[in-house]
């Protein structure tokens, strides 16, 4: 089996600062949703910082180590993760203008059967089975930790999800879980694309509450002959808030 995914994302607000990031890539098998924590300085910064690298780390994990085994990718994405956080805790010491730096990250990693989810925050992961909507995260509080004078993201979670083919997960910030929570969209994920649907979830998301930021990643899993889905145009290279990397 594999996975094709694609992301859509939009400001809240002037629709201009969105505080939101995504990252799609076939090519790793790895699916990233992030959200600046609205209370703290310069979010798009840290969303953004946490997403390149968890990137990275997952790019340097899979050149090294095969990550189709179960224990092998619950560490490579714990590794992310502990990464993500680091990176994004460092600079928030390089300058008075980044202290407070917090996001979340909301990832996952797939390969055939196996779906390994790491995550922070209140971003959530859902799966969509049989045209049924399962929360699969629980939030959590952006809380922070000391330890030797240096402070760091204080918990994740990171679980393996036993994939099957048809099946849809979708991660999203705060701004579109209710859209994703409701049953036309269980219904609709069977016949449209990852493109089309992420940008049904944004653009619902964008009506019901336009203050807020909203962003959401799908990742469709297909069965060894592929399936075919609604699509009205292929997918783009990048967004203002979210890329797609190119399969490799």
């Amino acid at each position: 089996m594999s996975t094709e995914g694609s992301g859509a994302s939009r400001a809240g607000g002037d629709g201009v600062h969105n505080e939101d990031t995504f990252l799609v890539s076939e090519g790793l098998g790895l699916y990233v949703v992030c959200d600046g924590a609205s209370d703290a300085a310069a979010g798009e910064v840290a969303a953004g910082v946490a997403c390149d690298a968890v990137a990275a780390s997952i790019e340097q994990s899979e050149r090294d180590v095969d990550v189709r085994h179960a224990r092998v990718a619950r560490f490579v994405v714990e590794k992310a993760m502990k990464a993500a956080l680091r990176a994004v805790a460092a600079d928030g010491r390089t300058g008075p203008e980044l202290e407070g730096l917090a996001t979340t990250v909301t990832m996952l990693l797939a390969h055939g059967q196996l779906g390994v989810i790491g995550h922070r925050g209140d971003s959530r992961a859902y799966l969509i089975r049989h045209n049924r909507v399962h929360q699969l995260t629980l939030d959590h509080e952006l809380t922070q930790q000391v330890e030797n004078g240096t402070t760091t993201p204080s918990h994740f979670d990171v679980f393996a999800v036993e994939l099957q083919p048809l099946d849809t997960i979708v991660l999203c910030t705060d701004g579109a879980e209710e859209v994703v929570e409701e049953p036309r969209i269980a219904r609709a994920a069977a016949e449209l694309s990852p493109r089309l649907l992420s940008s049904r979830i944004v653009s619902a998301a964008r009506r019901r509450n336009p203050a807020v930021d909203a962003t959401a990643v799908v990742v469709r899993v297909r069965g060894e002959r592929g399936q075919k889905w609604l699509e009205v145009s292929q997918p783009t290279s990048g967004t203002t808030f979210g890329r797609t990397l190119a399969l490799t």
